[in-house]
């Protein structure tokens, strides 16, 4: 009895001789558990510990959001070194690329035979502290409209949305875009244009870069194991990234994320994209979304055309022209005829920027000669199908006669026919023959820049979208009529706005350089009252220029131009100073 007793005592007390494991703190627990000194299971929104006890979880400090990673490596302390060295150095960053992400197995998948599913149920994910939350509010109450400035679409606006409220990636990206956003509206601005009572601490300089990388972890480690899923996901992210690098001023990189998607969109089934509704308020399914941002990205894409040189659209030649001879027909929409005319515009600008062929066929492509004759009969094949669709009415759209798009696309289409019309080199004295229509552009611009500022909601706005600005540069350069230019300027003195990496600053900064360049060699002296005063050899014929941001130096434009009936190339730098004034080197 007393052996039994003993051994029962020994085995209830011998726990007692193990020592005890001890684990290293986590520091990335929630602080309802911190502040009660408990192990926290990092269950998010909320722990279990605390919804378990009937506790109220008060969520995750910052730290722990930006920096956490689910993959060991990534949180290495080589890691940690070089975000935080980035952050410090935001003024200047270079932010960095998306290249690995392109490279993914997932980016690499075939995408055949996707099939519509609903996404299903989300949880709305809550934001962890007041400065993540006025973000998203930002980016609800003014990004996200001004991001389809010229082409809004509803469905599209609700679809970012509830992205970026769903996955983290997503609103990781769109919080950092709203953060730089607003700092780009504070800089052209006297006082807060959007300041809530809690905007008082913003978040530092650092901040949208942080969310910016982070975004990154997130897509190199995608929580979906669906491809479709996975590919809307990351299109999503390459649109909100495009954006966000054309706001920052770093263009190179804003142009590899459009490139990028680009890729990605083209990997798509056909069958997918060919199956997209035309009306695409019901959006539900993964190919839905996938349409619908594809559609956003490939617009940019074509879009771009109209200020790189160098940039040939992906799908520039997927509309044949027998998809604009319908002349038995019209446009059911709107969308529909700016689509066609961006692939027209894209042309153009081919044409004009190179002399190779835009056509890549198995048989000899048309002389230049031949294909603007080709190019003038699409844009008047375009033009009478738009007027069409003006008189006939759209029943999706019942007062889109008095949609500004309507100004805008004819005032795209006018400076395309113009540019197409002059087309060749030494022919810039013809210019002085399209003055009438020169001055019909200016009506038109002023018209969607007045609509444009009516709409908004700020005295300075940006979009990824193509509108007026180009135009304008095409005007103020091409049109010598010294009226029809100081026009020019004051519309886009009038508000400040950026259109991807078009600039009305910068706009109105190289319109007046080339104006001092013509008007100064006609003669000091001369005051210039008319086009014929300024001669052949006075004229700039092509000019191309690069915006150098602001970064351990002043902001410049490097601009390169030659004259006509002169031999060479010239070169100069102006420095853009903070007053808006310029100096030239």
């Amino acid at each position: 009895m007393d052996v039994k007793n003993k051994s029962t005592k020994t085995g209830n007390q011998a726990w007692r001789k193990k020592p005890r494991q001890f684990a290293p703190k986590s520091r990335l627990g929630c602080k309802t558990c911190k502040i009660r000194r408990v192990k926290c299971d990092l269950s998010r929104p909320s722990c279990l510990k605390c919804v378990s006890t009937g506790r109220t979880c008060d969520g995750y400090s910052e730290t722990s959001l930006t920096f956490k990673a689910e993959n060991p490596e990534i949180e290495s302390t080589h890691y940690h070194k070089k975000v935080t060295h980035r952050a410090d150095n935001f003024d200047s960053y270079q932010p960095c690329t998306t290249t690995s992400a392109y490279a993914s197995k997932q980016w690499r998948s075939n995408y055949n035979g996707l099939v519509l599913q609903n996404l299903g149920s989300f949880m709305v994910l809550p934001t962890t502290g007041s400065s993540q939350t006025e973000a998203m509010c930002f980016f609800k109450d003014i990004s996200i409209k001004n991001l389809n400035e010229y082409r809004p679409c509803e469905s599209w606006r609700n679809t970012l949305m509830f992205f970026s409220q769903t996955v983290p990636s997503v609103r990781h990206a769109a919080i950092a875009l709203a953060l730089i956003h607003r700092d780009y509206l504070d800089c052209h601005s006297n006082g807060r244009l959007y300041q809530p009572s809690s905007f008082k601490d913003w978040l530092p300089d650092e901040t949208p870069l942080l969310h910016y990388n982070r975004t990154i972890q997130l897509l190199l480690k995608p929580e979906s194991g669906d491809p479709a899923e996975t590919t809307a996901i990351t299109l999503l992210v390459c649109y909100l990234f495009t954006c966000f690098d054309h706001l920052a001023g770093n263009d190179v990189q804003a142009m590899e994320h459009l490139r990028g998607g680009v890729a990605l969109s083209r990997s798509i089934d056909n069958a997918t994209l060919n199956n997209c509704p035309r009306d695409d308020t019901q959006s539900s399914g993964v190919d839905t979304v996938i349409c619908q941002v594809t559609k956003q990205i490939r617009r940019l894409d074509m879009q771009a055309a109209m200020f790189l040189v160098d940039w040939t659209p992906s799908n520039i030649q997927e509309t044949l022209m027998s998809d604009l001879a319908l002349s038995d027909s019209t446009f059911w929409s709107l969308d529909q005829a700016a689509d066609h005319l961006q692939i027209l515009l894209g042309r153009v600008m081919r044409l004009r920027h190179t002399e190779q062929p835009i056509y890549s066929t198995g048989t000899m492509p048309p002389s230049s000669s031949a294909l603007k004759d080709i190019l003038l009969g699409q844009l008047e094949t375009w033009s009478s199908l738009f007027e069409n669709l003006l008189q006939q009415g759209s029943p999706s759209e019942p007062n889109f006669k008095t949609d500004p798009l309507v100004s805008l696309l004819r005032l795209q289409h006018t400076i395309a026919w113009i540019l197409l019309s002059g087309y060749g080199p030494g022919r810039e004295m013809e210019y002085d023959q399209f003055l009438p229509h020169f001055q019909q552009c200016v009506a038109l611009a002023d018209e969607v820049a007045t609509a444009h500022q009516r709409h908004s909601d700020s005295m300075s706005t940006f979009t990824p979208e193509i509108g007026f600005l180009p135009v304008f540069y095409i005007i103020g350069t091409k049109c010598r009529h010294p009226s029809v230019r100081r026009e020019v300027l004051n519309i886009l003195r009038r508000q400040i706005i950026r259109e991807a990496s078009w600039d009305s600053i910068l706009t109105a900064r190289l319109v007046e350089r080339v104006v001092e360049i013509e008007e100064g060699a006609a003669g000091e002296e001369q005051v210039i009252q008319c086009m014929e005063q300024i001669p052949v050899w006075c004229r700039i014929e092509a000019l191309t220029y690069t915006h150098i941001p602001r970064g351990q130096s002043a902001a410049r434009l490097d601009i390169t131009y030659t004259i006509c009936a002169q031999e060479g190339i010239h070169t100069e730098s102006l420095m853009i100073e903070q007053t808006g004034s310029y100096d030239v080197k």
